[in-house]
């Protein structure tokens, strides 16, 4: 950016502004703040779970889930997650993670990042939401209820939990588990998409068929 350009930045205490660059150097950049804009309309809360997944996918799906509204993310460990944290190296990887989801919601000018939980699996994940949470489970081969299909018929304010499996899946024990705790299995159509894509593709289609913010 170069001095006279227009930004719009939000503080620690989630206040945003529109500010004018008055100075850029290496080490800042310096604004003049020319006024407070009204807080932005909260999104429709949505955790996503998502069953973590192999090398740097996950740090991209996670930077990704940001821009796109999650307001929680769930890391899961199935059945057949091949990465599993490990609880010893976990503090690191939340520093990581945590910081990957701020860095993110700033670029996309939310005014907070999404909470990122401890792993789990996926029966803790239903059980720790709100009781009026819709609890949707992705899983194309058990069902022929679109997402899209469904997601208008839900009140746009309701709490979404959308959880997606790891490469292969999840088990059939745990999508019997998932119904018994009143989750719905729904899908994204024919194709047969990777996990980073069809949590993302579920976000966008959550925020776009709800109006965006609730």
């Amino acid at each position: 950016m170069q001095p006279g350009e227009r930004c719009r930045f939000v503080d620690s205490r989630e206040r945003r502004y529109l500010g004018e660059v008055t100075a850029v150097t290496p080490a800042k950049i310096t604004a003049t703040i020319l006024s407070e804009e009204p807080p932005a309309p909260p999104l429709r809360p949505v955790t996503l779970a998502q069953a973590v997944i192999k090398g740097h996918r996950m740090d991209w799906l996670l930077q990704k889930a940001a821009e796109l509204g999650a307001t929680r993310i769930v890391p899961l460990i199935t059945a057949r997650t091949i990465v599993r944290p490990r609880r010893e190296r976990w503090p690191a990887q939340d520093r990581r993670w945590s910081a990957i989801l701020r860095e993110a919601s700033q670029q996309s000018g939310r005014s907070r990042p999404p909470e990122l939980a401890q792993p789990c699996d996926l029966k803790t994940a239903l059980a720790a939401v709100p009781p009026d949470t819709a609890r949707l489970i992705l899983a194309d081969a058990e069902t022929e209820t679109l997402l899209g299909s469904l997601l208008p018929a839900l009140p746009r304010d309701q709490p979404l939990l959308i959880a997606v499996g790891p490469e292969g899946g999840f088990s059939p024990d745990e999508l019997a588990d998932a119904e018994a705790m009143g989750a719905r299995a729904v899908s994204l159509g024919r194709l047969t998409l990777r996990a980073e894509t069809a949590a993302l593709a579920a976000l966008a289609l959550t925020h776009g068929l709800s109006g965006g913010p609730a």
